[in-house]
C-alpha cells in the first residue's frame, strides 16, 4: 500500500468538496454556473456589466456605499446603455447581431443584471 501524506489544508470535505480557504469559491462556482446559463443576449450584457463593476471596484467606490445611492446606479446603467447600443450599431450584416426590442426594455435588464453583480461584489468583500 502507498500511504502518502496529504496536509490538512489539501484535504476536502467529502460532501461539499470545499478545501481549507476555499469556502467563499463555492458561492462563486455557483453562480458561475448560473451565468453559464444566461441567454447568449444577456450573457453578453453580462459582460459588459461585470467589466463596468471591474472598474467601480475600488475603495470608498459608491458601489459599496452602505446605501448606494440610485442615481449612481442609473449613471452607470447609462453608461452601460451607451456601450451595448454601440456594439449595437457597430455590427456588420452577416454577423450575429443582437437586435434588442426597446431601448427601456434594455435599461430595466442592465439594471437588474447590475444589480445582482453589485450585490454579490458587496457580499463577497463583506465576508471575505
Amino acid at each position: 500500500m502507498d500511504y502518502r501524506y496529504v496536509p490538512f489544508y489539501m484535504q476536502g470535505n467529502a460532501i461539499t468538496g470545499i478545501y481549507y480557504g476555499q469556502w467563499g469559491m463555492s458561492e462563486d462556482r455557483d453562480i458561475d454556473y448560473v451565468k453559464e446559463m444566461y441567454p447568449m443576449t444577456f450573457s453578453k450584457i453580462q459582460e459588459v456589466v461585470e467589466q463596468e463593476c471591474d472598474r467601480q471596484e475600488f475603495t470608498g467606490s459608491m458601489m459599496f456605499d452602505e446605501y448606494p445611492d440610485k442615481l449612481g446606479i442609473l449613471q452607470i446603467v447609462n453608461r452601460i446603455f451607451g456601450k451595448v447600443k454601440e456594439d449595437e450599431k457597430e455590427c456588420k450584416e452577416g454577423d450575429k447581431c443582437t437586435k434588442y426590442p426597446d431601448d427601456q426594455w434594455l435599461k430595466d435588464i442592465i439594471m437588474v443584471l447590475l444589480l445582482n453583480e453589485m450585490y454579490r461584489r458587496r457580499r463577497r468583500k463583506r465576508f471575505y
